[in-house]
């Protein structure tokens, strides 16, 4: 028992002792290895864990076994053989998953980097195509608009011309029906292309931020005053009745731009002509809620289905059917109606029956000095 006790305190103890070092030295390698991962930490706590519970017992056992020889021995022994064991096994689990958890730090290290470098290349590419859409966007603003404005001067001079030419009685007069008609539809035509360039201006304008006309006080009632004396003589000559019961009410002032909400109104209405029967009708009405005023501009036209509303706001949609197959226009009005309305802080919706008419709607906020209180 003496001898078992001498190799137990001479041979045991300093393996035992370096085993431990070089164990809780590799678990900390690891542990940094692996970045302070979850699985580092795990491992570092388990040895530290077992590094104290066995140096206790191994202490106490050693102590009894100097105040108990024999019997001391024999507790020592296989504490000692347990502590070898495990001590093995954690070193073998420690290296093996060190060398792993090296490789895949590695290859995880070399992936990040390749996922970083690809990223930033995705980054740069997406940038360097918004860049260029933005450049060809630019570009064909400006040539929109330039080409529009150039456009402009010689079809209104035209316009000019050709409405001297249908107004002297004498003139027309002296020419045959034919020519008549010719002069008609050129006249027609001519407008339409004043329309049309009129619209590519608009939307240039507001694709390129450049209307920048300041948001005011505005009296519904004069915008829609105005607006009847534009729109009159288009419904008389299309055989529509229009009906602004909106000005039988007392309108609060809104909070608006006077030339954007007028242009708002003459494109509704205008449409709502446009898109209607001889002895048909239109009428413009307005709710006053507490906060905002909302306008509708119902008529008894065409209508439309679900379908032909999707695309309604789109820039040059129009709606394709035998019923608009000869109604001129250019498919921006509905789409510079929106963009105006969002300048004003505003909302538009539509419902409408197929043959039995539409409803446009839009809402702008009122001022503030009449806001009513809830």
């Amino acid at each position: 028992m003496e001898t078992i006790r001498a190799i137990i305190l001479t041979v045991g103890w300093p393996i035992l002792i370096v085993g431990s070092i070089i164990l809780v030295y590799k678990s900390i390698r690891f542990y940094q290895e692996v970045e302070k991962n979850v699985v580092g930490r795990l491992v570092l706590l388990m040895v530290i864990g077992w590094f104290v519970s066995m140096y206790s017992l191994g202490i106490v056992a050693t102590a009894y076994m100097f105040s108990v020889v024999r019997s001391g021995v024999l507790v020592v022994l296989p504490i000692f053989f347990v502590w070898f064991v495990t001590m093995a096994i954690i070193t073998w689990a420690v290296l093996r998953w060190s060398n792993e958890a090296v490789t895949l730090s590695a290859f995880y290290r070399e992936l990040e980097a390749l996922v970083k470098k690809r990223t930033q290349e995705l980054k740069d590419a997406y940038e360097l195509q918004l860049k260029q859409e933005k450049e060809l966007r630019e570009l064909r603003e400006k040539f929109v608009f330039i080409a529009a404005h150039e456009l402009r001067s010689p079809v209104t001079t035209m316009e000019w011309g050709l409405r001297t030419l249908l107004e002297d009685n004498e003139f027309y007069k002296s020419l045959s029906s034919e020519y008549r008609k010719l002069l008609k539809d050129i006249h027609e035509r001519n407008e339409t292309l004043i329309e049309l360039i009129n619209d590519l201006l608009n939307v240039s304008r507001l694709e390129g931020d450049t209307l920048d006309s300041p948001l005011e006080e505005v009296s519904l009632k004069d915008i829609l005053l105005q607006v009847k004396e534009s729109v009159n003589r288009i419904a008389q000559n299309a055989d529509v009745t229009l009906a602004f019961e909106a000005l039988e009410q007392e309108l609060p002032l809104v909070r608006s731009n006077s030339l954007y909400l007028k242009e708002v109104f003459i494109n509704f209405i205008t449409n709502a002509i446009r898109y209607n029967k001889p002895g048909g009708w239109v009428r413009i009405k307005a709710d006053i809620k507490p906060k905002e005023l909302i306008a509708h501009i119902q008529d008894s036209g065409i209508g439309m289905s679900e379908e032909e509303m999707a695309g309604l706001f789109k820039e040059f949609y129009r709606v394709k059917t035998i019923e608009t197959q000869d109604i001129e226009g250019t498919g921006l009005g509905l789409f510079i109606t929106k963009k105006l309305l969002e300048r004003m802080h505003g909302e538009i919706w539509v419902s409408s029956v197929k043959g039995q008419g539409s409803t446009f709607s839009f809402s702008l906020p009122l001022s503030h000095k009449l806001l009513i209180e809830p």
